[in-house]
């Protein structure tokens, strides 16, 4: 009886936990194919699997994505792209590099090192851009500033939003909901959306999100990336769908859960699903169910980063074949 009763227990506390994350994304207008891929995320996957993911290399491609295939015989389920140079000319993103990842059952994901001239006045000189604050040549733009009508800082972010805003319209017209993480790990202050304090940040942040949505973008599922203590950062519930940690431990440990940054993220947003878009050591799903950490998804950091620390192709063979690990061919059709 004692058994029967704690698992009894066991199960009203997950039910409980689950059925505290926001029912709907934050974008009041999500698509339906947005609002089906959330449906998903929290019904289906939250607190049950993890979601396996993995980076493009800097830009536009499934390179890991492909080298992960060749040493495990899966794909990873989610691929992350970075807008970092959608506006080189040696590059297009209006291939269809994400339609076929999408149409091939796969989730897409994107963030955006975004680069800014080095100062406002640097507008106009050729490769002064960049995004660290640090450096030979360290970017100083202010992210206020950026946010501000009507200052040169908000007419260079603003062409830079609306050359991403027409490739987000051509994927949303291909139907492509999207897991889409910008100004990532803004309190560590290295990136320039950083460079201020949390006011300025969320200024920022919001500044965007109302952008995109005035433009008509409604395929973005929204992630905020915590550096944890950092709450006077964090942009508001009403913006957010998922809660982000990138997870870099020190030393040689492989595979471990991170757990006591996942309950931490838990126990100040318990109504979010808690993820880690980027990582060395890939946790393992034997470590994140002891510990009780199952983030949403996990994805290692790219430019061999997907086969380091510990991430070897029997690794990679192990964990996709996991029954509670969701590769490519497992995530659920029609998303």
């Amino acid at each position: 009886m004692k058994t029967y009763a704690y698992i009894i227990l066991l199960f009203g506390l997950t039910a409980s936990a689950h059925a505290q994350i926001d029912i709907s994304p934050a974008d009041p207008d999500a698509n339906e194919a947005t609002r089906a891929l959330y449906t998903y995320l929290k019904d289906e996957v939250w607190g049950k699997q993890v979601l396996s993911g993995c980076q493009a290399e800097w830009n536009y491609n499934t390179n890991d994505a492909e080298k992960i295939k060749s040493a495990s015989g899966k794909y990873p389920a989610i691929n992350v792209f970075d807008f970092q140079h959608f506006d080189q000319t040696w590059i297009s993103y209006r291939t269809n590099t994400a339609k076929s990842w999408h149409d091939a059952g796969g989730i897409v994901g994107f963030m955006w090192h975004i680069h800014m001239p080095s100062n406002a006045f640097a507008e106009h000189k050729s490769g002064w851009e960049g995004f660290y604050t640090y450096g030979s040549i360290p970017c100083h733009i202010s992210p206020s500033k950026a946010a501000t009508d009507g200052t040169i800082e908000n007419r260079i972010f603003k062409k830079k939003l609306d050359g991403v805003v027409s490739l987000l319209q051509l994927y949303q017209r291909q139907g492509i909901p999207i897991l889409w993480r910008p100004l990532h790990e803004a309190s560590g202050k290295w990136f320039w959306w950083g460079s201020e304090d949390g006011a300025a940040y969320k200024q920022l942040y919001i500044y965007m999100f109302d952008y995109f949505r005035a433009s008509g973008i409604h395929n973005l599922l929204w992630i905020w990336t915590s550096e944890l203590n950092d709450e006077d950062w964090y942009p508001g519930d009403e913006y957010v769908d998922i809660i982000a940690r990138d997870g870099y431990p020190s030393g040689n440990r492989t595979h471990i859960s991170q757990s006591a940054d996942f309950k931490k993220l838990q126990k100040t947003h318990p109504n979010k699903m808690i993820a880690m878009p980027e990582c060395n050591s890939v946790p393992s799903w034997d470590n994140m169910e002891k510990d009780g950490a199952r983030w949403l998804f996990v994805a290692p950091w790219c430019g061999g980063g997907a086969f380091d620390h510990g991430n070897t192709n029997d690794f990679w063979k192990s964990f996709l074949n996991n029954d509670h690990v969701i590769s490519r061919d497992k995530v659920r059709k029609g998303l």
